[in-house]
């Protein structure tokens, strides 16, 4: 195991404790409990070797493709919304567009490896088109979009031309939007959001409305100050366990708490392209991959909890209160953690064992 990289993943999962702790004070043992469940399954994964991440990941997304068509015929909707994520296994709820995130990873990983000199687009085209669709069906648009930003990064680490990234992109773009053109009513509400971003910035004359959550976040950031009130306080703000935890952190960590969290992600993001440079084959794109799903998602959140940008509903990654996230970026870790182990061997001039743990 990297111990860098286990490093900020738990510290990231103490803040996340201590966020739950000020949001939900009743969540926070629970939360703890996922976040040493999340350890394990990332050194679970950390402990695969690539080829058989390589093996498995086609199986693992027509899994998820099936599960993401589940959720359109039996999906269950949280209280107030009419969206479609979740199903319940065994009294578990399951949100397949969370792991879907990972095996998109994968799946790229190993084809972009393997049929990088050639121009067999279609299976990249299929894969990207149809996860990105199945999830915007749900309605999920910024997952979705977030699905197609991890399929280019991908791309791009793999060296991919301008030409064939733009040919990918067009005709999975087209894929989904043959599957997404029956449900176009469904998506009222993103355009709610943007209006609500732009009246926050403006008059705010909809606030009560349109920019309710953005703006008593904007209020609980500016009660945390520098040093925070502590854990103690209640915050006010809807989702502040999920999708806001970062104010809730500013609350009761204060500037502070958003500083740490900054740092942490940003000694990832050093980390994680330090441990794509110095290996090769499908581990490269693994750890390219995940880390872009880490950093770019904390990015986005960040920028939402800040008021920066319209409300995408996308959790703080390694941080929010969520099984299925929290599951998933232990398992974009734990490739970084095969990813650092492949280089290390690499760099001894020892390959590893084939299906080794």
């Amino acid at each position: 195991m990297d111990r860098r990289l286990l490093t900020i993943q738990i510290m990231l999962g103490v803040l996340g404790v201590v966020g739950v702790a000020t949001a939900a004070p009743g969540s926070s043992l629970e939360q703890l409990f996922r976040v040493l469940t999340a350890l394990l399954i990332t050194f679970f994964v950390a402990r695969l070797n690539e080829r058989t991440v390589v093996k498995l990941s086609p199986f693992v997304f027509v899994f998820l493709v099936a599960m993401l068509i589940l959720v359109f015929i039996k999906g269950e909707s949280p209280t107030g919304s009419d969206s479609k994520r979740w199903l319940i296994i065994f009294g578990v709820s399951f949100q397949p567009s969370e792991f879907m995130k990972v095996s998109v990873i994968a799946y790229l990983a190993a084809f972009f490896h393997n049929h990088l000199g050639n121009w067999h687009i279609w299976r990249p085209m299929v894969v990207i088109g149809i996860a990105a669709a199945l999830v915007v069906v749900q309605p999920d648009v910024s997952t979705a979009a977030f699905i197609f930003l991890l399929a280019l990064a991908i791309m791009v680490a793999a060296g991919a031309t301008l030409v064939r990234i733009l040919s990918i992109s067009l005709a999975a773009a087209l894929v989904a939007g043959l599957v997404v053109m029956p449900f176009l009513g469904e998506y009222q509400y993103w355009g709610n959001r943007i209006a609500g971003f732009f009246d926050m910035w403006g008059a705010q004359e909809q606030t009560a409305d349109l920019s309710y959550q953005a703006s008593v976040a904007e209020t609980a950031v500016q009660r945390g100050g520098l040093i925070g009130i502590g854990a103690g306080r209640p915050v006010r703000v809807p989702e502040a366990d999920t999708d806001f935890i970062a104010v809730a952190l500013h609350q009761a960590l204060g500037f502070i708490g958003i500083a740490s969290l900054l740092l942490l992600y940003g000694l990832l993001a050093v980390e994680g392209l330090r441990i794509a440079r110095s290996v090769t084959g499908p581990a490269t794109l693994l750890a390219a991959g995940a880390t872009t799903y880490v950093v770019a998602q904390a990015g986005l959140n960040l920028l939402v909890a800040s008021g920066m940008a319209p409300v995408t509903g996308i959790p703080l990654p390694g941080v929010s209160y969520g099984l299925n996230s929290m599951f998933s970026v232990a398992i974009a870790f734990g490739f970084l953690h095969l990813a650092a182990r492949q280089g290390r061997m690499q760099a001894l001039g020892a390959e590893p064992a084939a299906g080794a743990r």
